[in-house]
């Protein structure tokens, strides 16, 4: 039982010291921060990792999309009035849904 822990504590000391693992100690020797490791891929190193680059704005599309917005908004406060007299649209919530989608659509489409 002796004999197993002293050969465990052996192991355990020969793999705190295996070679490239754990620098030598030296008394009285000064510190040094960890050097950087190079960089191997373009994306660890910032001035060489590609922009993304955002692809160009199909003009026209935006211009379709801001009319057809442009347009469901205008129904919308006509079927808020009927909906306020008790006649409620059946598409007037599929309405608002594609407005929400076509402005998140041209703010991105528009944003820097």
């Amino acid at each position: 039982m002796v004999m197993t822990r002293i050969l465990s504590l052996a192991v355990l000391l020969a793999m705190m010291q295996l070679p490239g693992q754990n620098p030598p100690w030296t008394p009285g020797a000064p510190q040094t921060a960890p050097q950087e490791p190079p960089h191997r891929f373009p994306i660890d190193d910032p001035q060489q990792a590609p922009k993304s680059v955002k692809p160009k704005m199909d003009s026209a599309q935006v211009k379709r999309d801001a009319e057809e917005l442009a347009k469901l908004a205008g129904d919308i406060p006509g079927a808020v009035e009927k909906s306020n007299q008790g006649l409620i649209s059946k598409d007037l919530n599929e309405r608002l849904k594609r407005i929400e989608k076509l402005a998140k659509q041209l703010r991105r489409e528009l944003s820097p």
